[in-house]
């Protein structure tokens, strides 16, 4: 074989074993991506396999990963939304959310959040949710981090940074939630925004 068909060959199987790699998500060292034009590339390989779980008119920017129940419609799902408010009563934490969606900008390597319409949906956080925050939520003092790295957080610092953050930025910011089989979210995580 000669030495261009060898380098041929090995570009090609360079191609399609990093393809399986992205496709696959291996790779990622247990972290979730936040660069949005790797994520883009991995959603366009699900965007024929997207369905609506979300109880709205366009149901935008939800997955559904399982049956839902009409009491629980997220049950079992991974959803993007924005959030109205965050409080916690009687040791639980509520989250008022809406569905949303987030496109890749390209122009500054960020994402673009497009929030959806109608009424927001009351949900309830598990004791021992995930949060995971990126900037503007966390801030910008988080020592060594590079801004869109997502930090962990309690649920109690999560309430208070939302509602220390200003209403026009807030509004603006969108979070991955992930739920479980009773419908009570078991990991948020803010989305970057510089």
């Amino acid at each position: 074989m000669s030495a261009s068909r060898r380098r041929a060959t090995m570009r090609l199987l360079t191609v399609v074993a990093f393809g399986a790699l992205v496709l696959t998500g291996c790779g990622e060292n247990g972290k979730e991506p936040t660069d949005p034009t790797a994520v883009a590339a991995a959603d366009t390989a699900q965007a024929g396999s997207d369905q609506t779980a979300a109880p709205s008119d366009d149901g935008e920017g939800s997955q559904d990963t399982q049956a839902s129940t009409s009491k629980t419609p997220w049950a079992g799902t991974k959803q993007f939304v924005t959030i109205d408010k965050a409080w916690t009563e009687g040791g639980l934490t509520y989250l008022s959310v809406r569905p949303a969606q987030k496109k890749v900008n390209t122009q500054f390597d960020t994402w673009e959040i497009i929030p959806g319409t109608g009424a927001f949906t009351t949900v309830t956080m598990g004791k021992d949710a995930r949060v995971l925050l990126t900037v503007p939520v966390r801030g910008d003092d988080a020592s060594g981090a590079s801004r869109g790295e997502p930090l962990p957080s309690s649920q109690a610092e999560f309430v208070t940074l939302l509602n220390q953050l200003d209403s026009g930025v807030a509004a603006g910011v969108g979070y991955d939630l992930s739920f479980d089989g009773e419908g009570q979210v078991a990991k948020l995580q803010s989305v970057y925004r510089p």
